[in-house]
């Protein structure tokens, strides 16, 4: 497979499947375009690795000459990555994905671009993708008291144990229905993506219960480098109004803090129909990245 250069064809390096043991170098990747982006690292070394240890499936990296300049991904949520400095190997590992996104008869593939990531996003119009919708990132700084949360009465506080994974996907899949393009994956998929791996910590898996009928759940990531990460909150319809998802935002925060997080971070849909933007506004989180999802139908 040949691209241009300057003017010169030149090859583009070998695409195969990763390995577990390119698990170190895959991140070094992520980190570098992540750096190259941000100015700053924005990538989570336990959970790539983990991810990568766990399952090289739909994982693909870009060799030249023994070492490894590019890589790619598709997960079963039809989200995409590419990391290259390349263009003529983005394209190439970009295609490969969409070939095995096909084999998997997914209906579209879906990529999130920062608006600083000028090189992602001319990958993905070139592509074809089309732009579709606008995913705010919120901060928290944990510099102050946190509010103490008010729990309406029926209702039950416990963290999660393993019996619980059925009932939490099925929670968050009625949360997202919602969204037209939420896709829901199959349970072990998602246990395997949520749990298997370093910042799993069942101890700030918050669920709510009522009459022993899980009702809400606020699901945290471990604390890295001083800063948590609120995965996922859902409140079920006939819970909702009576301040639950406030209150576990508040237990979420106040365990945080806790183990001396200096911020807690979130990401939500601007177009999220609940509410949730201005509730997590008022509960101190300020936006401070727009990411651009695009879209392509298979």
């Amino acid at each position: 497979m040949g691209a241009w250069d300057g003017g010169y064809p030149r090859r583009v390096p070998e695409i195969r499947a990763a390995t577990v043991d390119d698990a170190e170098r895959v991140f070094e990747l992520l980190d570098a375009r992540s750096r190259a982006v941000f100015g700053s690292s924005e990538v989570s070394r336990p959970l790539v690795l983990g991810e990568i240890r766990r399952s090289v499936e739909d994982r693909f990296v870009a060799e030249e000459d023994g070492r490894l300049v590019g890589y790619a991904h598709v997960r079963p949520s039809r989200d995409v990555v590419v990391a290259t400095g390349d263009p003529a190997t983005a394209d190439a590992l970009l295609a490969y994905v969409e070939d095995r996104a096909r084999d998997h008869d997914f209906g579209s593939l879906e990529a999130s671009v920062v608006a600083a990531d000028a090189s992602f996003r001319s990958l993905v119009q070139r592509a074809g993708f089309v732009h579709e919708r606008v995913i705010l990132r919120m901060w928290r700084l944990l510099d102050g008291k946190v509010a103490a949360p008010a729990w309406p009465d029926g209702m039950n506080l416990r963290t999660y144990g393993d019996r619980d994974g059925l009932d939490v996907k099925a929670l968050l899949d009625e949360a997202y229905l919602w969204d037209a393009q939420y896709a829901p994956q199959p349970f072990e998929e998602w246990r395997r993506y949520m749990t298997e791996h370093d910042e799993f910590d069942p101890s700030l898996w918050f669920l709510v219960e009522r009459d022993g009928e899980l009702v809400a759940c606020a699901l945290h990531w471990k604390e890295h480098n001083g800063r948590g990460w609120l995965k996922d909150i859902a409140v079920c319809e006939d819970a909702r109004g009576a301040g639950l998802g406030k209150a576990l935002i508040r237990h979420g925060l106040r365990a945080y803090s806790a183990r001396r997080v200096q911020r807690v971070g979130l990401k939500v849909d601007a177009a999220n129909p609940t509410g949730a933007v201005d509730l997590y506004a008022r509960e101190g989180f300020a936006v401070d990245q727009h990411l651009e999802i695009w879209r392509k139908t298979l």
